[in-house]
């Protein structure tokens, strides 16, 4: 996570946003062009021309189809009643869709702490628009 005092707003640019408070246009190359595609706009900030364009990697989900319904069965507690509070403060569909597509990407073992990572961004997210989650648990992270 990345804190920037509020002097910084809107006079920033890169792979963290240009803090404007708008996340749509969060993907803006440095050419000053809004895109869609992470891969693309990931490449558009390379600092050497020697280092390869990234190439775009197939859904995590599909290459390791296993653990998919574990991702999602976890990553539900997004959209539960858990953070009721703060579905209307902060739209959880985007950081469940991250929730779901780091979990099944981490595939060395680390499963609990991709997902609670990712959870955590969104209790962070919440927190900051004044709603407070008591989300961990004995059994979850």
């Amino acid at each position: 996570m990345v804190r920037l005092s509020s002097t910084f707003k809107r006079k920033v640019c890169g792979l963290c946003g240009n803090f404007d408070g708008n996340i749509k246009n969060d993907f803006t190359t440095q050419r000053k062009e809004v895109v869609t595609d992470a891969t693309e706009f990931g490449n558009s900030w390379r600092v050497s021309t020697e280092c390869p364009n990234a190439n775009t990697t197939e859904n995590a989900c599909s290459l390791y189809s296993h653990k998919k319904a574990w991702a999602l069965k976890h990553c539900d507690i997004i959209k539960s009643d858990v953070f009721a509070l703060c579905h209307s403060k902060v739209d959880p569909q985007s950081y469940y869709d991250a929730c779901v597509r780091d979990t099944c990407a981490c595939n060395t073992g680390g499963d609990c702490e991709c997902f609670c990572s990712t959870v955590a961004a969104y209790a962070a997210a919440c927190n900051e628009s004044g709603v407070c989650v008591k989300w961990r648990t004995p059994t979850i992270c």
